[in-house]
This record gives structure tokens, sequence and C-alpha cells, in this order.
């Protein structure tokens, strides 16, 4: 399976930190055995069809924290050099099980309102054409239908938005007067280091579970809280099922509980049955969320704080006033509940559109 390759440079785009590869290839071309979703107007959905361009294509997750922030950053450039031959395809290659549904994709482009064409690569083709082992992947390609430029990972702008308009100034000089976005590094120091990227499910021996009964595959385990989680780490109250994508709530009274340092948490999930959204109720350390401290996702019942989960996606949890180290309990109203990561934000990553 295509996950497998990830593995060894997951941590590259969980933690964010960008590197740039300076290549000169030809770029391979779109196979025919993928889902092309226009978004309206007719596009190329061949190489050839963008020579005398410069292309840009974006290898996306549509639950990807690390893809929603740096969407901020492509959109700017897409705005500011469009008009001088800069084109952006999105290719969304998915993580979990509900990333390689197209209709899943297409309602995410939706509402991260990608003004480009997306493709829905279900079956990994133009993932595995290009080599790709990350998200996000960026490869820039020239006039000439070569790529000139990789960038694994979240951030390392300046560099790529350089080489754009250098491309595009040999044919639009005029481009130069175009400001160029002012660098800016959320992974500095400063910003604050957050935990790493939690998988809940057994995803290929990366699972956070630290429950003494440990993972059963696709078996169904009433788990026992005797412990409290280190951070990163996660224990199940209740029966759970536990599977590589994730673990499925199995009955009333399930909670998981969090350990994680962090200013912002987010948890990609999901239902087993979409037409019967399940309330998932939050406490950060040991009290609701309270209105200065919520994710954009949350709702108020009373006193109490939820999450509304019906649409497979990533979800806003929590969004405190700076970082630091919480724990965090989840508790849904039903069964068929599916939790399957946590990624987090520093002091820095704050500046994008929590759509």
């Amino acid at each position: 399976m295509a996950r497998l390759k990830i593995l060894a440079v997951l941590l590259l785009a969980t933690s964010g930190f960008a590197q740039t590869i300076q290549v000169a290839h030809p770029a391979p071309d779109f196979p025919a055995d993928v889902d092309w979703l226009d978004q309206g107007a007719r596009v190329p959905h061949n190489i050839k069809g963008y020579r005398g361009h410069v292309l840009l294509i974006d290898f996306w997750e549509y639950t990807c924290i690390n893809c929603i922030r740096d969407f901020a950053v492509v959109k700017r450039w897409y705005a500011k050099y469009h008009q001088y031959g800069f084109d952006v395809i999105g290719v969304h290659y998915g993580e979990f099980a509900i990333g390689h549904n197209t209709d899943n994709v297409r309602r995410a482009a939706k509402r991260f309102r990608l003004p480009w064409p997306v493709v829905s690569d279900v079956r990994g083709s133009i993932w595995n054409a290009y080599g790709s082992q990350v998200w996000p992947n960026r490869y820039l390609i020239d006039q000439n239908g070569n790529i000139v430029m990789q960038v694994e990972g979240e951030g390392d702008n300046v560099p790529m938005e350089k080489r754009i308009r250098e491309l595009l100034g040999k044919e639009h000089p005029e481009v130069m007067k175009v400001p160029p976005d002012p660098p800016e590094n959320t992974f500095a120091p400063q910003c604050g280091r957050t935990t790493e990227e939690t998988y809940v499910g057994n995803w290929f021996g990366r699972g956070a579970l630290e429950n003494r009964q440990g993972y059963h595959q696709n078996a169904t385990t009433d788990f026992q809280a005797d412990r409290a989680p280190s951070d990163g780490g996660v224990i199940l109250a209740g029966k759970w099922r536990t599977e590589t994508d994730g673990v499925v709530s199995e009955a009333s009274g399930a909670s998981a509980n969090l350990r994680y340092h962090a200013r912002s948490l987010y948890a990609v999930l999901s239902v087993s049955n979409p037409k019967k959204p399940v309330r998932l109720y939050l406490e950060q350390d040991g009290k609701p969320l309270s209105k200065s401290n919520a994710g954009v996702d949350v709702k108020f019942d009373g006193q109490r704080s939820y999450v509304e989960v019906s649409e497979p996606r990533m979800y806003y949890l929590v969004n405190n006033p700076e970082i630091g180290a919480h724990s965090i309990s989840l508790s849904p109203d039903a069964h068929g509940f599916d939790l399957h990561s946590f990624t987090y934000g520093n002091n820095c990553q704050q500046n994008f559109d929590q759509l």
C-alpha cells in the first residue's frame, strides 16, 4: 500500500517542516483513471495542455492541517499570478479510507473554496507517478513541462514564490512589480513546539493507544482507563473497536482521553451513518470548553461543549489563548463514532481560514 511508503518521511509532513528539492525532469502526465473536479469551466487534463504556462501541482489531503494552513499561501499566489500564466492543479490522495471517496473530496474542495481544478486520485495513480510520499507536496513545472522545484511539507514558501516569479518574468517582466509575500516562519522557536500528529488507530505501528489491553485489529474491547496518558498518548474507556484508520465507539458511555501540548487542537472524525450525527462532548482539563478557547466547530448546550459529527472531515476542537499542556476528554453520545487522529497548531499557525 502507498501508505507504507509514507512512513519514511511522515514526520516531515506531520511536524510541518518543509524541504525544498531542486529537480529538473519532465513532469509525468495524468493517468486516465482519476476523477477530475473541474468546478465549472473545462480545463486541460494533461501536462501538454499547460505548455507555455507555469503549473503548480499541489498534492493535498482534505483532513491534513498542514495542507489546510498552506491553502492561504497558494491562494495568494494564484490571485497574484494567474493572469500572467500561473496555474494550479490540486491532486487529492487520501490518507484515511474516507479520503478515497470522491464525493468527500468534492465537498472538501467546495468548503475550502479552492479556485483551481482538483483531481481525486482515488487509486494513487498520479501520487505514484510523481513519487509523492508526503502531504502537502508541491511540484513546480515550467513552461516546457519540466519539474524544476519540489517542496515537501508545510512552509518554505519564499523559494517557491521566487522561482514562480522568475519563470513568469521571462514573458511578463511586469510580474516583478507585484509585491511578493513577506517571509514568515511558523516553525520558529518562538512559535512553540507542539505534540506530533497523533494516530489513534493502529496506523502501521504508529498508534497512540496506551491502554494496557492494547490493539486487537477489527475487534471490540471493553477498555479500562487505569492510567493517565503521556503527551500524545490516548487512553480509552468503554467499548471501542480498534482498526487501522481509527477507533470506533461500540456502546454508550465510551470515552477517549488525550494529553497534548499546543495552542490549537484538531481531530479527524467520522460516523458510521452520516444521516445519524453523533454529539461529541468535550472537556479540557476537566472542564467544558468556553467561548474563549473553543474551536470554530464547537457548540454549547447550557454549560456543556460539544461538536456535532456527521460529515467525515477534520474538526476544529480547541483554540487556546496560547500554547500550553492540556488534557482533553471526548465522550460520544452514541455508538458508531470514529476517532481517527489529532493534529495541532502553535502560536504562529493561526492566520488561515478555518473552513
